[in-house]
């Protein structure tokens, strides 16, 4: 242990009220204002008094993360301009403030690659036919003339399809009142039988303006011809 020389002016005077070291020479507490008659005289031992440690002296030292807590400090990097270190992730160096090389930024992951669609072998068809897909049988009707006293009774219209168009020619072949190009659509939908009158005169009953349903034994009147719809 070291020691140094102690001067008079060290000699502190103790008040006996408050107990504050006061410095040699005053007669009043600094603290308290109490008269310092009487008040004991501290001082050392006569010679010297202990240098102060090593550690104290180096008060005004930079002290570093690492030399305080040496296992949590992580690893530093150093300042490429002066050296200093730096604490990782920090771009401007806090010793000459220049910006430092930036960090890699890190790269996304891969996307992993789509799988790629499967493909399904069309099986060929062999020779069982399917009992739920038929073709439904043609549509069938005729049309049959209402008797007439004095006139010539023409023969049954048997109509075979879903669409037919009436006219004189196969309706009643003398007949004036009936028009030669398309007197009449007749057509079969879903199982129902629709009439539409085509002619210039509308001379269709039932005045079939839009498509009109027919039901078995319906009377319908073409120009004066009557004819009873039937259904085969």
């Amino acid at each position: 242990m070291h020691y140094m020389a102690l001067t008079k002016t060290d000699y502190t005077m103790r008040c006996k009220n408050c107990g504050w070291e006061n410095p040699n020479g005053l007669t009043k507490c600094e603290k308290c204002n109490t008269p310092l008659a009487g008040a004991v005289n501290n001082q050392p031992a006569y010679g010297t008094v202990p240098e102060a440690p090593q550690a104290a002296q180096n008060l005004n030292k930079t002290v570093f993360e690492a030399e305080v807590f040496p296992q949590a400090a992580p690893a530093a990097n150093a300042c490429p301009n002066c050296g200093y270190p730096m604490r990782p992730g920090v771009t401007d160096c806090p010793n000459c403030h220049q910006q430092a090389a930036q960090p890699a930024a890190p790269q996304p992951a891969p996307r992993p690659a789509a799988p790629a669609p499967q493909q399904v072998k069309a099986t060929p068809m062999s020779g069982t036919v399917n009992p739920w897909v038929q073709v439904a049988p043609a549509s069938k009707c005729s049309l049959i003339p209402v008797e007439q006293q004095g006139v010539e009774t023409p023969a049954t219209l048997n109509i075979k399809g879903d669409a037919h168009e009436l006219n004189r020619a196969n309706l009643d072949p003398e007949n004036q009142t009936i028009t030669s190009k398309v007197q009449a659509q007749l057509t079969c939908e879903d199982g129902q039988w629709y009439i539409q009158d085509k002619s210039a005169q509308h001379t269709t009953f039932i005045y079939a303006g839009e498509k009109t349903a027919l039901k078995e034994g319906a009377v319908i009147l073409m120009g004066n011809r009557q004819l009873v719809f039937h259904i085969d």
